[in-house]
């Protein structure tokens, strides 16, 4: 299946939630498990947005980067739970609270990154991944504990998806090597990606001065240049004030001079990106 737009994505998570409900106790067992694997800005928080419209939950749904987990109450006393072990190279005692949320019944469970975890990951679970293809459209490919595609949920019905043809690529020839950039500054420890290679870099002060000709020199590393990126995909936040702004700075003015598309870490698109610090900024009082 072929996703041609975020609005798409959305439809894609509500029409899931009609499958959900309709094969609870055939296809799915008890709880539901959903493993969601694809690169970032891939569009999983987007489809988890739709699945929980779906499920009823009127809470905004946002990603768990940051927190690992976030959960929303469901009418049937259960609750949708969306993790995220992106940052975790040991669950430590998150693992203890997904197996603790195992086993209830009325839990749906939706995992993201769960490779630090695989050995208490339930095997009747289901597979969601998420790819995108030459074009920047993203292709849908759904597995059940036993291997096997779900044609009947890969294929959700006509109504909404047939009016969403948006395409979210804005470029109009994509390069043969391209290369998606993603960039986080939230944190002390910069962390780049070109593709599926990843560079982190503690620049302290020097984050402005420096970041820019890091990228470059990694991308001279891969034989690549300026134009060989096709889209950026940026970690907006929350996070470091300081290491957000110029971020985004240089994500914006790079998306604006390269004329390609710019995405935050949800997967949505943007103009430009504003970053997300998640508390009021500290601004010193003027002294006179």
């Amino acid at each position: 299946m072929i996703i041609h737009s975020e609005q798409e994505m959305l439809d894609f998570g509500k029409n899931f939630t009609t499958e959900l409900i309709s094969n609870r106790n055939a296809t799915f067992r008890l709880p539901i498990v959903l493993e969601l694997i694809g690169d970032v800005g891939a569009g999983k928080t987007t489809f988890v947005r739709g699945l929980a419209e779906g499920l009823g939950i009127k809470k905004p749904v946002t990603s768990p980067s940051f927190t690992i987990s976030k959960s929303y109450a469901l009418k049937n006393g259960g609750r949708l739970i969306h993790y995220d072990f992106y940052r975790l190279q040991d669950p430590g005692l998150m693992a203890d609270d997904l197996e603790e949320n195992l086993k209830n019944p009325t839990n749906i469970i939706v995992i993201e990154w769960g490779e630090s975890i695989t050995n208490i990951l339930p095997a009747n679970r289901t597979t969601i991944t998420i790819k995108k293809t030459d074009d920047n459209f993203r292709k849908i490919t759904i597995k059940n504990n036993q291997d096997t595609t779900l044609q009947d949920i890969s294929q959700p019905t006509k109504s909404k998806l047939a009016k969403s043809t948006i395409a979210t690529n804005t470029t109009k020839h994509v390069k043969k090597n391209n290369i998606q950039l993603f960039l986080d500054t939230s944190s002390p420890e910069t962390i780049l990606r070109l593709n599926n290679k990843e560079y982190k870099h503690n620049f302290g002060h020097d984050l402005a001065e420096k970041l820019l000709d890091f990228i470059h020199k990694k991308l001279q590393e891969n034989h690549k240049t300026w134009q060989d990126i096709t889209e950026i995909v940026f970690m907006s936040g929350p996070g470091s004030f300081t290491g957000l702004r110029i971020g985004a700075t240089i994500v914006n003015t790079l998306a604006h001079e390269l004329n390609i598309p710019l995405y935050d870490h949800h997967g949505t698109k943007h103009q430009i990106i504003i970053p997300e610090y998640g508390r009021p900024a500290n601004i010193s009082k003027p002294r006179k």
